[in-house]
């Protein structure tokens, strides 16, 4: 699939027609018309986006106040062009259903309810406080208030658990079933169908879009009163949310998480690098790389700057070990809690994005640079310019280390096979520029024995074609580029769209980049060029019977709460005699998988503990908790809705342990 900035049939042609796979040029030729397209937009498609693993573990950190990073450990997600938040791509798989089941238990059973309660139950009754607690925490769940339906089925679930356990029990199980449900897993971008065929999004969904759109997370209180009050209903009201959430801290984390989607760079911790040629890069050089791009790229974000000063900053944010890295002066004002300072890069060879050791580092090879990642890094990356893949049966390895040769001459003879030649003109020549760096981000005077060559060229572009020495001029060119421009528009909107090559947001990115002059569009001028696009407001549905979004319900006043009717119980500590059995489930040579089975053979109502030794330390474990005592003996108790079990009652969990 093509990337997710949906390359337009323009560009498309731009790229592709101007170079044909047996590399022959082919002239331009007149002007193409105009995109009929883009005169008359249709609205997007209705969607249901499930929550990216990190928006997961925010939303979850925010409704319980209690840090969350348990989605960080789910199933990885596929990638769509590039970008980890695809709508399409975004499904539920078996495991993927279990890891959030475990999750949502182990959160529940850890939450602070006397936090979350808005009443005393021992006050205005067990019944009664429930219903305002499903109420009150299902509207933040679910970013909308519950329907009839809803507060009733967990209204019933609650009481099922609470007549027997108690009414936290109770509430711990409405936690655990709201955060696996649907409504809370899936943001809902449907909208109700008006008399112009066309769904129109309700203010609860759009406090949502602009929640995650700024924040990556639920909507706060004051988000949710301006939906329930119909404040962002029109555009004044859309838009000083909009301001109150972009001028947040927690809109760094979305501009951190598009430009690490942008250009891959959450590859940076995992890219393989031979320890023989690079032992510098440790793990933590690996953080503090990520940390000084986030720190760069929030800074400047935040100041209003542009694109252009990105791509040209004299100034990035380092600790003095990794100033020490790259050879240069460290800062001198105030550290911040991770030791990190602003540094001036005036006078040495570093400056702008693309001069970050983050984004050298991950477009490099395990030994050496890579004329061609990097090449490729701009082509598609920065000019939104899909190559072709090579022809299945071409061998593409890089060229063969040979040290009378430098990396410049390998990959020059490399690009003179006539097979190679049609795409490796449009990618060797700009990689070449980025050659005073090694394939770890630090700046090189010789590669080996030979001097540097930095020149290069773009060409087959639609307006940047030039040529450049080295780096900085690399970057000038790309920094006054109205194709960068309209590329980092376009990934944008897919980004906060979660759509990839969906036409009428291609128009409207262009729209945004083209109303700049090159290079003066500020790093967050699409997240806010979004607020006036029909996205926001209407979708389009492909059939009549569909549904509108859910009707919502009216929240009950407290005359209209139910009342408590008969005996309530509380859970019994009581201890008693309880069986265990542990069965391995799977064995190989590093370690093992096993259930844990326990067994109730008393006649008391228990709370359950299992003492044992095992064999080897396990590292993951579902329905029960594990800790290691200090003389080794390994304990498992139970979750908040199996720990304790009736007279003859089971339970099973089961964990896996390396060896």
């Amino acid at each position: 699939m093509r990337r997710a900035v949906g390359l337009s049939l323009r560009l498309l042609t731009l790229t592709l027609g101007l170079w044909g796979c047996d590399g022959a040029r082919r002239d331009k030729g007149a002007p193409e018309p105009e995109d009929e397209t883009c005169l008359s937009p249709a609205p997007g498609p209705r969607l249901l986006r499930r929550l990216t693993h990190a928006e997961y573990d925010r939303s979850v950190t925010d409704l319980l106040g209690q840090e969350s990073s348990r989605g960080q450990g789910f199933a990885a997600d596929d990638v769509v062009g590039g970008l980890m938040n695809n709508a399409g791509a975004l499904d539920v798989s078996s495991l993927l259903a279990d890891q959030v089941r475990a999750a949502a238990e182990a959160a529940a059973g850890e939450a602070d309810l006397s936090l979350l309660l808005p009443c005393d139950p021992d006050e205005v009754g067990k019944t009664a406080c429930a219903t305002l607690f499903i109420e009150d925490f299902g509207l933040r769940a679910f970013r909308r208030p519950l329907t009839e339906d809803d507060l009733q089925r967990y209204l019933t679930l609650w009481e099922s658990v609470a007549r027997e356990d108690g009414f936290d029990a109770g509430a711990r199980w409405v936690i655990t079933a709201m955060l696996q449900s649907p409504h809370f897993l899936y943001r809902m971008e449907l909208g109700a169908k008006g008399g112009d065929g066309l769904y129109h999004l309700t203010g609860w969904e759009r406090a949502t879009a602009l929640s995650y759109l700024f924040w990556g997370t639920t909507p706060d209180d004051e988000l949710l009163e301006a939906a329930a009050s119909g404040a962002l209903d029109d555009d004044e009201g859309l838009r000083a949310q909009a301001a109150r959430l972009a001028a947040d801290p927690r809109a760094e984390e979305v501009i951190a998480a598009f430009f690490e989607d942008w250009l891959d760079l959450d590859r940076l911790a995992i890219v393989s690098r031979d320890t023989t040629e690079y032992p510098e890069l440790t793990t933590t050089v690996r953080e503090e790389l990520a940390g000084e791009t986030r720190r760069l790229v929030n800074d400047l974000a935040a100041s209003g700057a542009t694109l252009s000063d990105l791509l040209l900053a004299r100034h990035s944010f380092m600790t003095d070990s990794l100033a020490s890295y790259y050879g240069v002066s460290p800062g001198t004002g105030e550290a911040d809690a991770e030791g990190f300072r602003r540094v001036s890069l005036d006078g040495v060879q570093y400056g702008g994005l693309l001069s970050q050791g983050s984004v050298l580092t991950t477009w490099a090879l395990s030994a050496s640079s890579s004329p061609v990642h990097r090449g490729l890094l701009v082509r598609e990356h920065l000019l939104c310019q899909d190559l072709p893949p090579p022809p299945s049966n071409l061998n593409t390895s890089p060229p063969p280390v040979d040290p009378t040769l430098s990396t410049r001459e390998r990959y020059a003879t490399h690009a003179t096979e006539p097979v190679c030649q049609s795409c490796h003109r449009l990618i060797d020549p700009i990689g070449f520029g980025f050659e005073a760096y090694d394939g770890i981000g630090r700046w090189r005077e010789r590669d080996g024995e030979h001097p540097i060559d930095a020149t290069g060229w773009i060409e087959g572009s639609a307006s940047t074609d030039g040529e450049f020495d080295g780096l900085m001029e690399l970057s000038a060119l790309l920094a006054a580029s109205p194709d960068v421009q309209r590329c980092y528009s376009r990934v944008w909107f897919s980004f906060a769209a979660g759509l990839a090559d969906a036409e009428n947001l291609t128009c409207d990115a262009d729209a945004v980049a083209d109303a700049y002059a090159p290079g003066s569009m500020p790093l967050t001028g699409p997240q806010t060029a979004l607020l006036a696009s029909e996205h926001l407001s209407l979708r389009a549905g492909e059939a009549a019977t569909e549904l509108d979004t859910p009707a919502l319900g009216e929240r009950l006043s407290l005359d209209e709460l139910p009342e408590d009717t008969g005996e309530w119980g509380e859970p019994s500590s009581s201890e008693g005699n309880v069986d265990f059995e542990i069965n391995i489930t799977s064995d190989w040579s590093a370690g093992y998988c096993a259930d844990l089975i326990v067994t109730n053979n008393s006649d008391l109502r228990v709370t359950w503990e299992v003492r044992t030794r095992l064999s080897g330390v396990p590292y993951t474990v579902w329905s029960s908790k594990y800790s290691e005592e200090a003389d080794g003996t390994d304990v498992f108790v139970g979750e908040s809705w199996n720990n304790t079990l009736d007279p003859g009652a089971s339970t099973q969990g089961g964990f896996c342990a390396n060896r």
